[in-house]
């Protein structure tokens, strides 16, 4: 067996320390035989070199680890932000209007919305479809968490493709619907029937109207009260009074609840049956189509339409009730407001016997850059109104692309005095080396 001079065993080519004193253990340890020695050896040099290894790769990853865990919080950060924080940064803004002018009794919280349009399986991308399914989802339960009214009404075009869906298509269109759409128990929501859903006046079929009808619990005509607030629901397509299988059911219940609406205002000619739910106050129309107008210019909302597609006249039954409809409608109702939808742009108009109507925005993007619902206390006399408006596509994207450039701006500003270091020890060793 043979040593060199540091200490070292020499055997079969290989260097294996043998310490007398080992620092790790603090023992002293004998000489023993090659064998013996050699073992010890290669065990102490196999414990240090793992430790080196260790402690070495631990310093080279911490620095790359915590990076990569920082980029990570941060990207997740901006994306629920943006697909989820941002509809409660915005919506919270909105409350409900202000009740001073009421009476001591206590109002009804209503959330009118209009214009959802799921997307079917003909039109638009399932990209699409994915995105607005879930802007829509979000924003609305985020409205119905932060407001907690007491009912909500979609104001007609749930669906996008309800006319030409299957059954099977059908069932999916209300599956998702009552998905992205779900209320809690303390809070009812009631559909009314669009075009979108069973089609324009000449294209409904009994088969389409019954699907719809059933599977939201509805009919043509429809009345609601609750706290001697009443609201009557009408299916626009409906209200052409010519006698057709839907507009002959249309016109039987209209004068019936008509009826009813003036036996409560003179208890004594009616009897008990007759009357409504609570004391009479003037109804709430609401329905899919506006009333009739000639177009838009009169609309002046933040979310109106632009002034192009307020010049367009509206066509009657098609884009807005048919003047004869109009007329009866607001002689057998006698509604203090209408509320409706259909145009997708916000609108607020008196008509020359003082009835005020609302348009509410589509709810959809897709339809409105600037979609919005609408927050309304009702009592038997007063009413107070406020529009909420929801977060803007551009304003999501300005704030992905804003993250973007100031994640890139420091980035870059923090690589410049590391390369100008880098710069000056190149030029300092280059100077060394020619002296």
């Amino acid at each position: 067996m043979a040593y060199d001079h540091t200490g070292y065993v020499l055997h079969e080519t290989k260097l294996l320390p043998i310490m007398y004193k080992c620092t790790l253990t603090k023992r002293t340890w004998p000489i023993q035989k090659e064998s013996e020695m050699t073992r010890s050896g290669y065990s102490i040099y196999t414990l240090l070199l793992g430790k080196f290894r260790k402690s070495t790769m631990i310093k080279l990853l911490s620095p790359f680890t915590k990076k990569f865990i920082l980029y990570l919080l941060c990207i997740s950060g901006l994306i629920f932000y943006c697909k989820y924080g941002i509809y409660y940064v915005v919506l919270s803004q909105c409350n409900w209007p202000s009740d001073n002018n009421m009476t001591s009794e206590q109002p009804i919280k209503v959330m009118f919305l209009a214009d959802t349009h799921l997307l079917g399986t003909r039109k638009g991308h399932w990209l699409d479809k994915m995105i607005r399914e879930w802007e829509m989802g979000c924003a609305f339960q985020t409205a119905i968490k932060l407001h907690k009214p007491e009912l909500i009404f979609v104001l007609g075009d749930l669906f996008d493709e309800g006319l030409w869906s299957s059954e099977r298509d059908f069932n999916s269109y209300v599956e998702t619907f009552k998905y992205l759409f779900s209320v809690p128990s303390d809070i009812q929501l009631y559909a009314i029937v669009g075009n979108h859903d069973i089609g324009f006046h000449y294209s409904i079929t009994p088969h389409l109207e019954k699907r719809f009808n059933k599977v939201f619990n509805t009919g043509p005509v429809e009345l609601i009260s609750r706290r001697n607030v009443h609201f009557v629901t009408i299916n626009s397509m409906a209200m052409e009074m010519d006698g057709c299988f839907l507009c002959h059911a249309a016109k039987l219940k209209l004068n019936i609840i008509s009826k009813r609406l003036k036996c409560s205002q003179n208890e004594n000619k009616c009897s008990k049956k007759m009357m409504l739910d609570g004391n009479y106050s003037k109804p709430i129309l609401l329905q899919h189509f506006p009333l009739y107008r000639k177009n838009d210019m009169a609309c002046n909302e933040p979310d109106s339409a632009s002034l192009k597609e307020k010049e367009k006249p509206f066509r009657a039954g098609i884009d807005c009730l048919r003047k004869d409809a109009t007329d009866k409608l607001l002689k057998l109702v006698q509604p203090r407001l209408v509320f409706g939808g259909h145009t997708h742009h916000g609108c607020h108009i008196e008509h020359t016997n003082g009835v005020h109507e609302y348009s509410i925005s589509s709810f959809n993007w897709r339809n409105k850059y600037n979609p919005s619902y609408m927050l309304a206390l009702f009592t038997m006399d007063n009413y107070s109104i406020e529009t909420c408006y929801m977060p803007r596509e551009h304003t999501i994207v300005f704030t992905y692309l804003t993250s973007i450039i100031i994640f890139l701006f420091f980035k870059i500003l923090k690589l410049k005095p590391t390369s100008s270091i880098n710069n000056d020890h190149h030029l300092f060793n280059s100077k060394k080396s020619n002296h």
